[in-house]
């Protein structure tokens, strides 16, 4: 037989807290505070980073052209990757200060040899979002300026190295780089992407978004 005495004591039952059973009040505030809070909630960084991941996509091939002194020395095609973005929020606008990592291979054609650079960039793009008639997101994506873009050759051959250095190849290749970007951004998919008609967009949701709600049968009446 189980000695009563062993067992633990049942738990005497607690009393509701008043907190959970009441409804919290309601804290109102305007309408520029919600649309900020809308802004920064909804179109979160890690949204963010992931819509340019996926307008740019993942490879790309452009080129040929001219590069070095009076775009002359020689012909330049590159192909490359893109790497997953990140950044951090503007301090002064809502927007995004964005890190874009590329992976390129540049092939110069000097008409009677052929060189190959390896390089890692970084392009710094600056996001801004802003709101417009009717109910629209636009997103500004500003390029960054040659000389912001970071660039490191690896390229493990000493002629192309002493080329590099010669014919200020450096520059070339950056202005290369933001030129292929501001193309890109010029894109109709990517004009597309940018502007988020959120009457459409909740038009197009609002079966889904007043199941959340809305009482869905006689069951939720009750």
């Amino acid at each position: 037989m189980t000695d009563a005495a062993a067992l633990p004591p049942e738990p005497e039952p607690q009393p509701e807290s008043s907190e959970a059973s009441e409804p919290q009040e309601a804290v109102a505030i305007g309408y520029d505070e919600f649309g900020m809070r809308f802004m920064n909630l909804v179109l979160h960084r890690d949204r963010v980073m992931e819509s340019i991941n996926r307008v740019l996509g993942e490879d790309f091939r452009l080129g040929p052209i001219g590069a070095g002194p009076g775009r002359k020395v020689a012909k330049v095609t590159a192909s490359g990757t893109f790497g997953a973005a990140y950044g951090d929020a503007l301090p002064d606008v809502v927007g995004y200060s964005v890190n874009l990592p590329v992976r390129v291979s540049f092939h110069l054609d000097l008409g009677v040899d052929m060189l190959r650079f390896d390089a890692d960039l970084v392009l710094p793009l600056r996001l801004t979002m802003e709101l417009v008639e009717p109910l629209t997101i636009l997103w500004h994506i500003t390029p960054p300026d040659p000389d912001a873009v970071q660039m490191t050759i690896v390229s493990d051959t000493r002629r192309a190295a002493v080329l590099q250095k010669l014919t200020g190849l450096d520059g070339e290749l950056r202005r290369f780089i933001v030129r292929f970007i501001d193309r890109e951004l010029e894109k109709p998919h990517v004009a597309k992407a940018m502007r988020i008609d959120l009457v459409t967009l909740i038009d197009n949701a609002w079966e889904h978004i007043a199941a959340q709600f809305m009482p869905n049968g006689p069951e939720d009446r009750g």
